[in-house]
């Protein structure tokens, strides 16, 4: 199965979920280049690219038989399917020594991996199961896995994809490096982090997970920050995906959230309680400049949800600060107002016909940053 980040509609939520998991494997022409296959021995190459297509082959399997995999018990969420299928796989490769189509590991360290994997209590849809080890293993030989004991030892192999297992150890030594926790370079099959030396376009790596719409919408808005003298910094999120951020003298107005197959993002207006003059001053300028302006960025302020209890305006609600003549509680986490697309009530994906607005928005926010500098 082809995982297209383009699909638009789904079988089930649960079809959809083990989707999300397929799109967040990234293409093996970008995470396996030519110049990086020169960097790595042969053996290593075939072998990542056999792990990449053994990943793709179980979700695809995962897809397309849903039923069967039950006894895994996964709920509609892509982290749940990782977490499930792919996270135990870097577990076993941290723990054992791979060799020519096997991965050998110690038996009673992996009879406790194995029985942390079947024995926990999963939750799933409300209720709590015991999964069943040996259905669990039968499921998996769908897949060409198979584990034998051999004395002290047991011995991973796959039928289907024999020469996975150098890889399997390789990726799951660079993730366990990785900050942060559940999606990582061994989920996403991300190569690139087996040659620390290896460089790569980071801006269109950022750009992975996302649709071709929303490739060229972040391109444009790129050359809007770029043309209005931003920086540009790349971050991996706390999501799947990436950050791309923009600064202005010391300002982050843009921010870009290039997540799970979808784009969101926010502009920023630098304000300080102590000198509210300036914020003001950059409403009445956007009241001058249209009345489409003005309606575009009132109905996007990010105005307080009391999401965060460690907030320091959660008691009162936010900031309240008078905005064409009504007075809104604004959201004051950080030092900057936030202007979400499509709406300030949470993100939304971004529409093509909104980028005049945000160039335009773009415009009096680095204006405002001139003004507090």
């Amino acid at each position: 199965m082809i995982f297209d980040k383009n699909q638009k509609e789904f079988p089930s939520e649960t079809h959809r979920a083990i989707w999300d998991a397929g799109i967040h494997i990234i293409p093996l022409e970008p995470s396996l280049p030519r110049e990086l296959k020169e960097k790595l021995p042969p053996y290593m190459v075939e072998s990542c690219e056999q792990l990449h297509n053994y990943f793709i082959y179980l979700l695809s399997d995962i897809y397309e038989n849903p039923a069967i995999y039950e006894p895994f018990h996964f709920d509609e969420r892509r982290i749940s399917i990782q977490y499930k299928f792919f996270i135990p796989f870097a577990d076993f490769g941290l723990a054992g020594e791979a060799g020519e189509n096997c991965l050998t590991i110690n038996r009673s360290v992996f009879d406790k991996l194995f029985q942390k994997q079947i024995k926990s209590k999963t939750y799933h849809k409300g209720n709590k199961y015991d999964m069943n080890a040996e259905k669990r293993m039968a499921i998996l030989e769908r897949t060409g896995l198979k584990i034998a004991y051999e004395g002290n030892n047991a011995v991973l192999t796959n039928t289907l994809f024999p020469n996975v297992f150098y890889a399997m150890r390789a990726m799951a030594q660079a993730s366990a490096k990785e900050k942060g926790s559940g999606d990582n370079s061994f989920t996403y099959c991300d190569f690139r982090q087996l040659c620390s030396d290896y460089k790569y376009d980071k801006f269109e790596n950022a750009l992975v997970f996302l649709n071709d719409e929303d490739k060229s919408i972040v391109r444009q808005l790129d050359i809007i920050a770029r043309k209005l003298k931003m920086t540009r910094s790349i971050k991996s999120g706390h999501c799947p995906g990436y950050n791309v951020e923009y600064n202005y003298k010391k300002a982050k107005l843009l921010d870009l959230n290039c997540m799970s197959g979808s784009l969101t993002m926010s502009v920023r207006f630098t304000y300080d309680k102590n000198n509210t003059a300036p914020i003001y001053h950059l409403f009445d300028e956007i009241e001058k400049d249209s009345d489409e302006l003005k309606k575009f960025v009132y109905q996007r302020l990010r105005r307080c949800r009391k999401c965060f209890t460690g907030c320091p305006m959660y008691a009162d609600a936010g900031w309240p600060i008078r905005i064409y003549g009504k007075t809104n509680k604004m959201c004051m986490y950080t030092d900057r107002i936030g202007l979400h697309m499509p709406d300030g009530k949470k993100n939304h994906p971004v529409r093509p016909d909104e980028i005049g607005l945000i160039e335009k928005a773009l415009i009096h926010a680095v204006k405002l940053a001139d003004e507090m500098a």
